[in-house]
């Protein structure tokens, strides 16, 4: 699972993948689907009503609000400012995402996108 605040759309996107079966000829097999969920962060920096109703009872929502959480301890202590890549040590164009293991807030350029923290979901 990936989960990552997108600062121009305002929204926290949440990803994973899981296995799903198809029959093609009477044959059986297993493929990796990938799903998403997306919820609207307000200026105010609380989750949309809308979306909050539309996905509250999903498994992965506890862990959007979260995210949201910590989101807004940054904003409140205005440490968002002055971030670099985890990776690279780069300071342009890094957005934070959300590492699931350590349950804290890990800052990725876009070049470094795939190696955000995963787990399987």
């Amino acid at each position: 699972m990936t989960m990552r605040y997108d600062q121009v759309r305002k929204r926290i996107i949440c990803r994973w993948e899981e296995p799903v079966r198809i029959v093609m000829n009477k044959l059986k097999a297993k493929m990796k689907r990938t799903r998403m969920i997306t919820v609207k962060v307000n200026d105010s920096g609380s989750l949309s009503r809308k979306d909050v109703i539309r996905h509250e009872d999903h498994p992965m929502f506890p862990t959007i609000k979260r995210f949201n959480a910590l989101l807004n301890d940054l904003r409140s202590e205005e440490k968002q400012f002055g971030h670099t890549c985890s990776v690279c040590d780069m300071d342009h164009d890094v957005c934070p995402h959300f590492d699931v293991e350590t349950k804290s807030i890990v800052w990725l350029c876009r070049e470094h996108l795939n190696q955000s923290p995963k787990v399987n979901a």
